[in-house]
């Protein structure tokens, strides 16, 4: 069996320093402001000012994956002799999937010898990360791609995404969300539940009053999924401390130690210019569905 590198891009929001001791390769994605500017890649914008100037009224735009790049990062590993396995965020969202998977077969007519499969997590952030968690700790286990990518094709529907944000003004300009989910969401201050659905669309869970009503809320679905204990990840777009007090709250409630080091991430700047600032929630991979719990 051919050695193989997991990839993923950085909209999965694996985190970078467990990508970095597991070698996994994150694929960059883009951001601009109206000045024209294009981050991502060998110029980053650093959280703090990327969210003043988004709070200071600036419209942030994002791009996917750029083909020469995912090209010759692909190349590196095939020349070395390694088969590739990316897992890449939603079809519904981004163009990424596309890109890479048009890269892929490309390059296996180029290599012949090589092996390349590219898989639409059909999620975003923490509910398509922990795919990469799962298929890493498979791969140390000695499974094959082929393993790897059929269990968590059987398993995709129960990796969720849920999440809280302050204003959902940014999601419906970036098309994220529609106009009406986003209108009603403004009314009354009510904090709508938003979680990507089997389709990879970001849509409204659950309508709640208040952002504290909206993370108990978030807790007890997870909680009511059978939220897995190996595989929770909880995320934030610069709030720290919330996510800190999220995962002690996940720890009392659920029993979940959520690990500090590798499982607590930001939302990089790619899908926090559609969120905004303060967004908080987890992915977690389930042992129910949706549809087998009351909402």
């Amino acid at each position: 069996m051919a050695e193989f590198t997991l990839f993923t891009d950085v909209n999965t929001d694996v985190n970078p320093l467990y990508a970095k001791d597991e070698g996994i390769i994150i694929l960059p994605q883009y951001y601009y402001f109206e000045d024209g500017v294009v981050y991502g890649d060998e110029i980053l914008l650093d959280e703090e000012t990327f969210y003043a100037r988004l709070a200071a009224g600036e419209t942030a735009k994002s791009t996917g994956c750029n083909p020469d790049r995912v090209r010759r990062t692909f190349e590196e590993e095939l020349k070395k002799g390694k088969d590739i396995l990316a897992i890449i965020c939603s079809s519904g969202l981004s163009g990424s999937f596309s890109t890479c998977y048009t890269v892929g077969q490309e390059l296996m007519k180029e290599y012949p010898d090589r092996k390349i499969i590219v898989m639409d997590s059909l999620n975003e952030s923490g509910g398509a990360g922990l795919m990469l968690y799962v298929a890493r700790d498979m791969q140390k286990e000695g499974k094959t791609m082929e393993e790897i990518r059929d269990h968590i094709e059987s398993i995709k529907q129960n990796f969720m995404a849920m999440f809280v944000v302050d204003d959902l003004k940014y999601l419906v300009r970036g098309g994220r969300l529609s106009p009406f989910s986003g209108a009603f969401g403004t009314m009354l201050d009510i904090k709508p539940i938003l979680y990507l659905n089997e389709e990879g669309k970001i849509v409204p869970l659950k309508k709640v009053r208040t952002r504290k009503r909206a993370v108990n809320t978030m807790l007890r679905i997870a909680k009511d999924l059978e939220a897995d204990s190996r595989y929770f990840y909880v995320v934030h777009t610069f709030n720290e401390p919330s996510a800190l007090e999220l995962a002690d709250q996940v720890k009392e409630e659920m029993g979940i130690d959520v690990n500090r080091k590798y499982n607590i991430g930001i939302v990089n700047n790619t899908i926090g210019a559609h969120t905004g600032p303060n967004l908080l929630g987890f992915g977690f991979l389930a042992h129910k569905k949706i549809s087998e719990i009351e909402i």
